[in-house]
């Protein structure tokens, strides 16, 4: 009953943490999730077992320790962190801390202040960043400011406010080609959906998409199963992310962010580099 009680507390903890860490702004929805593919749980069994026969003396306990308390629990990876006796656990797309016994764990920010580093969220963004040449850009909407060179995708809710507010701002970026896919949050703005469908499949989907956006009135279609299956394809590629809220944001680096950033923000994310 312990350990069942733990594993609901574990995952509320996580997703908290996602929310603070990597919100850039105000969203809709959760902008991170907490989700585990198959093919996540499988390649953390492979991980396992390479990488624990070379742990440390110290670090090997503390994982045995762990797996004992919660072998329910998937982790990516096991390391050592600067501060003795305090262990990382990768967990899906998040970290989390514990101690030698593993009786102790904790969801949040390790901070270097001597050298003004944020450890955690170094972590999290290498295991959240997603290679943006692997997302499907042709199921997005494609806008193209100035000439386009740089570029950004952003997923987006047409009934989301926050979605609303930064189209706004998208359009005073320099020379960026924006990819939007259509990620409509239906528990909370039922008739996005519809919206989303109509958008994607009409004759300019850059227009119709900004007019959504404005909160004009959308046609909606018939139902289309080519239209909606393209939609239902960027839901599933959400899911399959852990993005849960919009605006999401991914640069050519591979970071994310969520929320209605401001034009400064905005412009800085697009143009970083991977670190």
């Amino acid at each position: 009953m312990i350990k069942s009680k733990f594993s609901i507390l574990l995952v509320s903890a996580l997703g908290t943490f996602s929310t603070f860490a990597f919100a850039g702004g105000a969203s809709c929805g959760n902008p991170a999730t907490v989700v585990k593919t198959a093919s996540e749980s499988t390649s953390a069994a492979k991980v396992q077992a390479i990488k624990y026969s070379n742990l440390s003396t110290e670090l090997k306990q503390a994982v045995e320790n762990f797996q004992e308390r919660y072998p329910k629990t998937q982790v990516k990876l096991f390391s050592l962190t600067p501060v003795k006796g305090i262990f990382e656990a990768s967990v899906g797309k998040e970290v989390i801390y514990f101690d030698s016994s593993a009786r102790f764990l904790f969801s949040g920010r390790l901070l270097d202040m001597d050298q003004g580093v944020d450890l955690t969220e170094k972590r999290v963004r290498d295991l959240r960043r997603i290679a943006f040449n692997s997302l499907p850009l042709d199921k997005a909407v494609k806008t193209v400011y100035g000439n386009g060179s740089k570029k950004l995708a952003v997923f987006t809710d047409v009934d989301c406010p926050y979605s609303r507010k930064l189209a706004q701002t998208l359009k005073d970026l320099k020379d960026t080609t924006v990819y939007t896919f259509l990620f409509p949050l239906e528990s909370i703005h039922p008739k996005a959906r519809a919206k989303s469908d109509a958008v994607w499949c009409a004759k300019d989907s850059s227009a119709e998409l900004s007019k959504a956006l404005k909160g004009d009135d959308i046609k909606a279609l018939a139902n289309n199963p080519l239209c909606s299956s393209v939609v239902s394809d960027v839901i599933r590629l959400a899911a399959e992310h852990g993005i849960g809220g919009t605006p999401t944001l991914i640069n050519e680096a591979g970071d994310r962010i969520s929320g209605a950033l401001p034009l400064e923000k905005l412009q800085n994310f697009v143009d970083a580099q991977k670190s």
